[in-house]
This record gives C-alpha cells, structure tokens and sequence, in this order.
C-alpha cells in the first residue's frame, strides 16, 4: 500500500513536534512544508528535507497531497482548512480548533461538503499515559468517576510572565498554559474519560492583552462527575520536593514552548481522576501512571513512546482511518464540543453564574 503524503502548513514550535512524532510512522511521507516566514521554512525544510513553499495554496496546487496538518495561528484556522477541503485533501487541524463556534461548525461544514476527512488534533488522547487511563477507566477499575482535575501554579512571578503572542488582542488567551491554549486538552480529555457530555459550566478566563488572573474551570457533566481546573502562570509553584518525578518524555519548556529534555522534573504535570473504586494520577509528559485503590498503590505500565510519540500514534491513527474510510477517532465535531466548553467559562464569569452547555448535533 503507497504511503499517504502530508504537507503541513505552520512550521513554528509544535510542527517540531509533529515532524520528531512522524519519524515513527511507516504510513506516511511528508513531502512538504509551507510558512511565509521565510528563515524559519529554510531552517525547518532543510532539517526535515522537504520541498518548502510560502504559499500553502501553492503547495496545495504542486504536491497532491493526502493529508494537510493546519499547525498556524488557530485565528487562521477556519482560513486553511476550508482550502485545503477546496483541493480535496483531508485536515488535521491542531487546537483549539478555532476561536469561536461559527468557525469551527464552518470547518466541519466544509469538510464535509468537499467529502474530506477533518480530524482534530488533540493529542492528549494519544500520549501513552492518557490512552492507558482510558483503558483502565473503560474496564471499570475506577468504578464511577466522580472528580477529575489538574492544577497549574507555573512559572517565575508576574515581572517573567509571558503571553503567548499568537492570540488576537481582546480575545481568550493568556500565556502558554491557559485555559484556551492548554485547558483545551482537559475539557476534551474529560469528555473522553467520563464518556459523557458537559452539563455546565462555571469558571474564569484570560484575555489576550489583559494582566493575568488565575483561571478556573468547573464543568458539571451529565454522568454526575466534576471537572476541575485552575491555573496560575503569574505566580511560582509551591510544590515540595518530593513532589518531582523522573520524566521518560518530553515536555514543553521555556518561553517559547519549545520542546524540552528527559530528565528530572521538580514541578510535573499531572491529572487526576477519581471514582468510586479507585484514582489514578496520571503524569502526562513523564509518561508514567500510578494506581490507587484499596490494595495500595501501585505503577502501571505504560506504552513507551512517550511525547512527541503522541504525535506519531495520532497521526498513525489518522493515516489508517482514512486508508479504511473511516472518521477519524477524534472529529472535528470533538474539537467543537471542547471549545464550547472552554468558551462558556468566559461567558459564565460575565454572567457570574454557571451556564448551560447546549447540545451540538
């Protein structure tokens, strides 16, 4: 069978990842990259060896494609991935899918009409320590859950916060981990793990342009089960030693997002997830997961290809969907839902009470 072709369009600091994921993926050849800025396309398409381009459309034109990865802006996103429908290539379109609901309903539309494939990029269903969660949940080790939730106090003080520059000014933003640019994973995630659709929602929100705040996130889900957010990048963790762990993946680090190293980590990230029999605490670029329950604790195995390895296992996913005509595992319509989430926090601290979340069919 011949090897589905991918050009990706945005070659910034998560198509790094994208491309180091791929390297694992016999299913693909990717032919092709396009970004106007034109020293970080000769810097990526060298490293990578291939073709380079300014104008995606051009690309589009020249390189018959089978599937495009949307990695620009997500203001852009609506944009791009209408047009690469327009060619007849599928999408794979890195979150948040867009920056508002009219947007993203248009894209899966689009895709639609042109009889493509749109998959959202949610990798967090792929790193190896989520998948094995769900797995776990699936087979009713936890029994019914009841909490889920993760808590961010990141960074080096108000006077080192940084804001992520790629978010409109006035709209949802804030710095690398707020809740549009990383709480958007959870509230997919949680979606994912309950099985069950948000009821409402109560929370805060930053805003691009605006000092930052602590943001919070409380989704009440139909199956009975809480979903929790808060973060803080403005502050200093106060995490205690202890607390660290010994990462096997990659992480994020620094600035500008860009792809850190294995190693020790004195302050990881982590999600938890409680029910009725058990919890589990799931470290997600340290790819590790621990078990608690009424025998104790204990770790669990874990497939080792840790991040950017969830990079490769979506696409690989993706590549042998499409070779079977079949949706992706993770929709556009996914995408929708978890950006409704998001959004509504901030329409919820407008209104100062929790909202409704309305069905999306």
């Amino acid at each position: 069978m011949n090897k589905l072709r991918v050009g990706l369009i945005g070659l910034g600091n998560v198509a790094e990842g994208h491309l180091r994921g791929y390297q694992d993926v016999d299913l693909i050849e990717v032919v092709s990259g396009a970004d106007p800025l034109k020293e970080r396309l000769r810097q990526m398409t060298e490293k990578w060896r291939m073709k380079d381009y300014t104008d995606c459309e051009e690309m589009l034109k020249k390189e018959k494609l089978d599937i495009a990865c949307v990695l620009t802006p997500p203001h852009l996103h609506r944009e791009i991935t209408e047009k690469v429908a327009e060619y007849g290539v599928s999408v794979l379109c890195e979150k948040p899918m867009a920056l508002n609901l009219e947007d993203a309903k248009s894209m899966i539309s689009k895709c639609k009409k042109e009889g493509v494939k749109l998959c959202y990029g949610e990798s967090y269903r792929f790193l190896c320590a989520c998948r094995k969660a769900s797995e776990m949940i699936d087979e009713g080790v936890l029994g019914e859950l009841s909490l889920l939730m993760e808590i961010l106090t990141i960074g080096e003080g108000i006077q080192n916060y940084q804001p992520v520059s790629y978010y409109p000014t006035g709209g949802p933003g804030g710095g690398g981990w707020c809740l549009i640019e990383h709480g958007i994973h959870l509230a997919d995630l949680f979606r994912w793990f309950t099985g069950s659709e948000a009821e409402s929602v109560f929370g805060r929100g930053n805003y691009s342009g605006e000092a930052p705040s602590t943001e919070y996130l409380t989704i009440q889900f139909k199956s009975g089960a809480i979903g929790q957010l808060v973060y803080n990048e403005a502050t200093y963790p106060s995490d205690m030693p202890y607390e660290g762990i010994f990462s096997w993946g990659l992480g994020w680090g620094g600035p500008t997002g860009e792809l850190g190293s294995q190693g020790w980590e004195p302050h990881p990230m982590s999600i938890r997830v409680h029910g009725t029999y058990g919890a589990l605490r799931i470290f997600q670029y340290a790819n590790k997961l621990f078990l608690f329950g009424q025998d104790g604790q204990r770790e669990v195995k874990v497939l080792d290809r840790p991040h950017p390895g969830n990079f490769g296992l979506q696409m690989e996913s993706f590549a042998n969907r499409l070779q079977l005509d079949q949706d992706p595992e993770v929709t556009g319509v996914d995408g929708l839902k978890a950006l409704q989430i998001i959004l509504s926090a901030y329409e919820s601290f407008k209104k100062q009470r929790s909202v409704p979340i309305e069905p999306i069919t």
